[in-house]
């Protein structure tokens, strides 16, 4: 009860904080109007141009340049290599206040308190929270509610009641978003727009292309990416592979004696943890850095993963993807599927790793994630989520 109390203390506390913010909002709600047309994006708490909002916000300027297309980011997050139709504005700056209170429609992918970013939904604006992630693995929201922070449940709860369109790719993800997410809502069983790329055949080869280049990695070199999750103890113990050990039996399985694995370690090890251990091998190299997931599942041949939901993106490319999870037991922190019912060979240790890769059978493979996507979750990615979610938009806008 103490412990509780003083998380609501801390919380109103936050709130009057905030009062100016919103007190500045609420003067920018009586100067200016809803413009129809105009679309504010944000993504990960202002951080990043990337995941859902960015393919989205890609296919309008392609389709819709109709539409003024704004994101925010904070300041000092870099944006000059964003497309130069997209008007760039900075977070709580008086252009951002005047952009939450005119913005007919507001895009984002993470859960955002109203409150917190000092927006007041008008009359004709629309919120769409496009969320971060597809099939899921590991319980999420409601399912995790006793791991949820009290601010944190907040929040999810009162952007749950502003919003009114929410996207799923598979039956899975809308069973879920209907009974975890504290949403009644629409819900479009689309696709997903970041899960676009994988449908995309031109745009890959350029990507071979760029990152090969980017790298310094050989046109004919096969690709293998380790892409493990985040661990809160910022040990490096779980993801540490002897690749001199692995590489010869990822020759012989991929059938060439040229093969590079990329490592990407979550960004919350950036600048936390010397990570350079774990890429101090022969033909292995850290692309941590390197600003979309997609992109790198999209030229990489194999993928080997712990928890990430990436396993299942991999999965619509056709490509092998293995789990490599030491610490399986201590990590779980409840899932949506048990371990054995998932297509994916599980190792708890090198040497299962090294087992699985040498015993690897593509065709079982191919057979299995067939069944695993059309019956276990009810795949709905077709390459055309973006183009399904602007359709809804040009369709609910004032233009």
């Amino acid at each position: 009860m103490i412990k509780r109390l003083g998380k609501i203390i801390a919380w109103s506390f936050q709130r009057v904080l905030k009062f100016p913010g919103n007190v500045i909002s609420w003067i920018a709600c009586r100067l200016y109007g809803v413009k129809p047309g105009r679309v504010m994006c944000w993504a990960y708490s202002f951080k990043q141009y990337s995941c859902n909002p960015r393919y989205l916000t890609e296919y309008l300027l392609e389709h819709h340049p109709e539409m003024e297309i704004y994101w925010v980011l904070r300041r000092g997050i870099e944006c000059s290599e964003l497309d130069s139709r997209i008007r760039v504005v900075r977070l709580r700056s008086w252009q951002y206040y005047v952009l939450t209170a005119t913005a007919e429609f507001l895009i984002t992918n993470a859960r955002t308190d109203p409150y917190s970013i000092f927006w007041h939904k008008r009359p004709g604006q629309h919120y769409m929270m496009l969320w971060h992630g597809g099939v899921a693995l590991k319980r999420v929201e409601r399912d995790a509610e006793q791991m949820l922070g009290y601010s944190y449940l907040r929040r999810a709860k009162r952007d749950s009641e502003v919003c009114d369109l929410m996207i799923s790719g598979c039956r899975q993800q809308s069973e879920l978003i209907r009974s975890s997410f504290w949403y009644d809502g629409e819900i479009l069983e689309r696709g997903v727009p970041r899960n676009d790329i994988f449908f995309d055949t031109e745009r890959h080869a350029a990507l071979h292309n760029s990152i090969r280049k980017q790298y310094g990695i050989s046109p004919k070199s096969h690709i293998v990416l380790y892409a493990p999750t985040f661990r809160v103890d910022w040990s490096l113990k779980p993801y540490s592979i002897d690749w001199s050990k692995v590489m010869p039996h990822l020759h012989k399985m991929l059938g060439s004696n040229d093969v590079t694995v990329m490592v990407r370690m979550h960004p919350n090890l950036l600048g936390r943890v010397d990570t350079s251990s774990l890429v101090n091998f022969p033909n292995v190299i850290d692309v941590t850095r390197y600003h979309d997931m997609q992109e790198l599942l999209c030229v990489s041949d194999m993928l080997i993963t712990d928890y990430s939901s990436s396993m299942f993106d991999m999965t619509m490319l056709g490509r092998p993807t293995m789990l490599y999870a030491t610490d399986i037991e201590s990590y779980d922190r409840g899932y949506y599927f048990n371990f054995k019912e998932l297509p994916y060979p599980l190792a708890t240790n090198e040497e299962e790793l090294i087992s699985n890769i040498r015993d690897f059978d593509h065709e079982a493979y191919r057979r299995d994630i067939d069944t695993f996507l059309n019956e276990r979750i009810g795949m709905k990615e077709d390459g055309h989520a973006a183009e399904a979610i602007a359709e809804w938009m040009v369709a609910h806008s004032q233009r």
